[in-house]
């Protein structure tokens, strides 16, 4: 339960952070962007599974509120969002999602304060799916977070970076299911440094703890270190690449007993992005070590494309394309746990801008699993249609 204190008492004290600058300052600039959603979407393989199974049709109802605010030292954002789901056919299930991201950062001369957190409860098959790439089945998963950071400005172009991270993930009807619930801790302690007014250099060392109270006191401990640096070649495309090597150490004990393993593991991303007026394209790969409600730690490589092109004042057309490639970490303490898993997903979405209060998105979506040594594999195909209406925006400020 501190971890939810914690969230909290972070919360309340940005609020108190806020009230007690002064008026002049509080002033500045506040507002709530509120949005209501519409959507119908029919999904001939919404579980990715391999057996007989019938069509789903569901409609959605997803209320939204971004709000923001801002003085001289003081920025805060988040969101307060929920999806009231109805599922029908092939699955008869009501599910709710919601999502509450917070974000907030103080400015002193030399120093900024910073927390990044918030709820999320989402489904398994939305959420991780996109994360690791792995098919957990379907069920709700409840996840807290919390991220704050302190950075000191020793120059215009030096500066150091501490942050410290927490997360816990809870999945409901867990254990009949497989999955298992996970605490992870992690901090990282990073030097900024910028090399000309084109090119960043991030060198970072971080440690991460991550276990799983009921899986026979499954422990994994992470430490490495990593190099980044991002360049502009124009004001239109920027690149960054990252990449270092991280030491896994588990361990897994059984009574008396205790088996561990320690491996070397390299991770690395690359991130390409072009800019024009009317759009933009955008290039990642990825190798990460992510935690999974399988109640391990799992390398994803991952290749996804972005294109969005505005067609016109109205319309805009969008492409995404996301390859997954997803396996556990071989060790004593897990051999062979987990056989490689491919994802595959596709989806172009058109939007509709009807003036400045509603707006409609059409998207289909292709999805396509299959497991290392398995012969069968599954694929689905979505198709979407979702109307949203804008209300008027709600601004404060001097």
């Amino acid at each position: 339960m501190i971890w939810r204190w914690s969230v909290i008492a972070a919360g309340i004290g940005i609020a108190l952070l806020a009230w007690g600058l002064p008026w002049e300052s509080r002033a500045a600039e506040w507002s709530a962007e509120p949005s209501l959603g519409v959507k119908g979407q029919y999904n001939s393989n919404l579980t990715l599974t391999t057996a007989p199974h019938s069509p789903v049709y569901s409609h959605w109802i997803s209320p939204e509120v971004k709000f923001a605010g801002s003085t001289e030292n003081l920025e805060i954002s988040g969101k307060a969002a929920a999806d009231f789901i109805r599922y029908y056919g092939g699955r008869e299930q009501g599910l709710t999602n919601l999502d509450f991201p917070l974000s907030a950062k103080y400015r002193m001369e030399n120093e900024t304060l910073a927390f990044n957190g918030g709820f999320t409860r989402d489904n398994t098959l939305r959420g991780e799916l996109l994360e690791t790439g792995l098919v957990l089945g379907f069920t709700q998963r409840n996840l807290w977070s919390l991220a704050p950071s302190w950075t000191h400005n020793f120059s215009e172009r030096l500066s150091l970076q501490s942050t410290y991270n927490y997360s816990n993930s809870t999945y409901e009807n867990g254990a009949r299911l497989g999955l298992l619930d996970y605490e992870v801790h992690g901090g990282s302690l990073a030097l900024l440094y910028s090399l000309s007014e084109k090119s960043r250099m991030h060198v970072a060392g971080n440690y991460t703890n991550f276990s799983v109270p009921t899986a026979n006191a499954l422990r994994s401990h992470i430490a490495g270190a990593q190099l980044s640096i991002t360049h502009s070649f124009t004001e239109s495309i920027t690149a960054t690449l990252a990449g270092g090597p991280q030491l896994v150490s588990s361990s897994l004990h059984f009574g008396p007993a205790r088996i561990a393993d320690t491996q070397t593991v390299w991770v690395a991303s690359a991130n390409l992005r072009k800019q024009w007026d009317e759009g933009y394209a955008q290039l990642v790969m990825s190798r990460e070590i992510r935690p999974s409600g399988f109640g391990l730690l799992v390398q994803t490589e991952r290749v996804g494309v972005t294109l969005s092109k505005d067609l016109n004042e109205r319309l805009t057309l969008s492409l995404n394309g996301q390859v997954y490639l997803t396996s556990s970490l071989e060790s004593k303490v897990a051999p062979n746990a987990l056989r490689e898993n491919r994802f595959l997903t596709i989806t172009p979405q058109l939007t509709w801008k009807i003036d400045q209060w509603w707006a409609v998105d059409v998207s289909y979506a292709y999805g396509r699993r299959d497991v290392d040594s398995f012969d069968q594999f599954a694929i689905s195909n979505a198709a979407t249609v979702m109307l949203t209406y804008y209300p008027p925006k709600f601004a404060v400020g001097r």
